[in-house]
């Protein structure tokens, strides 16, 4: 067979695997991702950056407020499903606490929190903005803390459902920090297990 035929083959034979093997690696990575942080909504009311950085579970990065909200709230995050689909049905989860963190070598600005209960719809069929249950407010009155653990007791014993979306929830704290700047490296929902 002559080279002219025979290169031109081998080549895209090769870019073929090559691709293939590219979108398997980057595809695993961001199910590994999503298995860890699914692409739930966050906003930042502040416009201030970084508020994705609260969710990495990485204290060195973080999200430091350095506008004032035009809102009731500074930011929210859509953090975890109240269930998992564990094959056959919807699974509830119990969580424990949230645990928000300072910055690294700094302390907790004073802040209230929100924990709410967002409905969890199927946007496809529904045409509307989810809603919202308040679960419970909390204000934070402890000055100089780099760590606080809210535990989370008063949410409602969850029970197993078969069919999605029908009583299964997204767990969003929404923060408001009282003072004109603040900082905040993590918050993360800690599970029974």
């Amino acid at each position: 067979m002559r080279p002219v035929i025979v290169l031109p083959i081998f080549f895209a034979l090769v870019f073929i695997l090559f691709g293939n093997y590219f979108l398997f690696s980057g595809t695993n990575k961001k199910i590994e991702s999503y298995k860890e942080n699914p692409p739930f909504r966050i906003e930042d009311a502040t416009a201030s950056t970084g508020l994705s950085h609260l969710l990495d579970k990485n204290p060195s990065t973080v999200w430091r407020k350095i506008r004032i909200s035009q809102v009731d709230f500074d930011f929210f995050l859509e953090m975890q499903l109240s269930h998992v689909w564990d094959g056959n049905g919807f699974q509830p989860r119990k969580f424990e606490s949230l645990v928000i963190e300072s910055c690294p070598g700094e302390t907790l600005p004073p802040f209230r929190l929100r924990f709410l209960l967002r409905e969890s719809i199927n946007v496809d069929k529904e045409l509307r903005m989810p809603k919202d249950q308040m679960v419970f407010i909390f204000q934070s009155k402890e000055i100089g803390k780099k760590q606080i653990s809210i535990p989370l007791n008063q949410l409602p014993k969850f029970q197993k459902e078969n069919e999605y979306p029908n009583n299964i929830f997204i767990l969003t704290p929404e923060f408001k920090i009282e003072t004109e700047t603040g900082c905040i490296a993590d918050v993360t929902l800690k599970e029974v297990l």
